[in-house]
């Protein structure tokens, strides 16, 4: 009697050991697809989730976060240990298989030509989900205002914007060599994506009138061909239309020329 109650126990204890190994098999994988989704809905997010955090931004990262790693905190402290714990791991064999060229590409992307010889790669913004102004702000931070003082700018896959200035705008300045130039002063967007900023109009001390007939030189009835326009002191109106051309009503003040 004894023998079979032993027994009994003993496969009892078998299939219980065997059902613990089950079980943590089962979070291990499924650790390993919460942080795979994780990281797929934040290559979804696109670039700018990383580059320059707007509010719904930010929250749609700590919302992803909070509710793909629900399941892992859900067995107690334990788990909620044995899952960061994972989570790390998981976080170092990822950070490891991104040095390989193929995977690296899967996982993090390519860098993406945002400015191309002076000139806004529209179908690259739109595609990161980056906003003109976004751009134009993270360009004024890196010391560059200007457009056409840019030969190349491009989205790197960690979300910054690495600049690759013109010859004669790199940081060697006329200043410098003591050659002579010309004040450009700030230039003010008075049109994002065909919307014209009266504030900005303002502060140049322009107005709607002004800009109507300044893009009327230019070939165009009003501003919804526009992505982006400023004005270059002390009355250059420089348009960077949607299809990716630029205009000028003084084009000598741009190093680059423009397209009709």
């Amino acid at each position: 009697m004894r023998c079979g109650t032993t027994g009994s126990l003993t496969r009892t204890e078998g299939r219980q050991a065997r059902m613990g190994f089950v079980h943590v098999l089962v979070y291990v994988l499924e650790a390993f697809i919460v942080f795979t989704a994780a990281i797929l809905a934040t290559r979804l997010l696109g670039k700018s989730a990383i580059v320059q955090l707007t509010p719904f931004d930010l929250m749609a990262i700590v919302i992803i976060g909070t509710v793909v790693a629900e399941p892992l905190v859900q067995n107690g402290t334990a788990g909620a240990l044995l899952g960061a714990a994972l989570l790390v791991l998981l976080h170092v064999v990822f950070s490891r298989l991104a040095l390989y060229g193929r995977i690296n590409k899967v996982l993090l992307g390519e860098p993406t030509i945002v400015v191309r010889h002076g000139r806004l790669v529209v179908e690259n913004l739109r595609r990161n989900n980056l906003s003109v102004a976004q751009l134009l702000a993270i360009l004024r931070s890196s010391g560059y205002p200007y457009l056409d003082d840019i030969e190349f700018a491009l989205l790197e896959p960690i979300g910054q914007v690495s600049v690759l200035p013109r010859d004669g705008a790199r940081p060697v300045s006329p200043d410098d060599l003591g050659l002579p130039h010309t004040y450009r002063g700030l230039p003010l967007p008075v049109v994002l994506d065909g919307i014209v900023k009266s504030e900005n109009l303002a502060l140049a001390r322009k107005d709607r009138t002004w800009l109507e007939k300044e893009l009327g030189r230019l070939g165009l009835k009003d501003s919804s061909r526009v992505l982006y326009a400023y004005v270059e002191h002390p009355d250059t109106l420089v348009v960077h239309l949607k299809d990716g051309t630029v205009r000028a009503s003084r084009p000598e003040r741009l190093h680059y020329t423009p397209e009709r």
